[in-house]
């Protein structure tokens, strides 16, 4: 992005009703920008960008709204039936693995996952 370059975030259509909620989309909006302004930064430094192993863990408590997932490193995380990809909450189940964001800094109560995605039985984690 050479000055005077615009950075913009597109709307991409979903299948959840997730970003129905303003607050949701602005805040999927800023985290999509800052992204981009990362890599930004990263290409502008000539660092080459890593692609980690997505975060992972199992379904630990399912509620009717919210559940609980727990990381392989042992972090319980908090998610709502929102964050699930695909309106897929009502299909969840206990130990069903998943990978996950956290959405850092959402919450003063621990970490909360902005996007929760139910693995197949033939997924690879690195």
């Amino acid at each position: 992005m050479a000055e005077g370059e615009e950075l913009i975030v597109g709307r991409a259509q979903s299948l959840d009703h997730a970003h129905e909620d303003v607050y949701v989309a602005i805040r999927d909006a800023f985290d999509a920008a800052g992204r981009q302004l990362e890599d930004h930064a990263r290409r502008f430094r000539a660092q080459v960008k890593t692609h980690a192993v997505p975060l992972h863990g199992k379904v630990v408590r399912l509620f009717p709204d919210y559940g609980f997932v727990e990381t392989s490193d042992g972090l319980e995380v908090y998610f709502h039936r929102n964050s699930v990809s695909g309106g897929a909450f009502a299909s969840l189940e206990a130990g069903d693995e998943v990978r996950l964001v956290i959405a850092e800094g959402e919450s003063d109560k621990g970490a909360q996952a902005s996007t929760v995605v139910r693995l197949g039985k033939h997924h690879l984690l690195g």
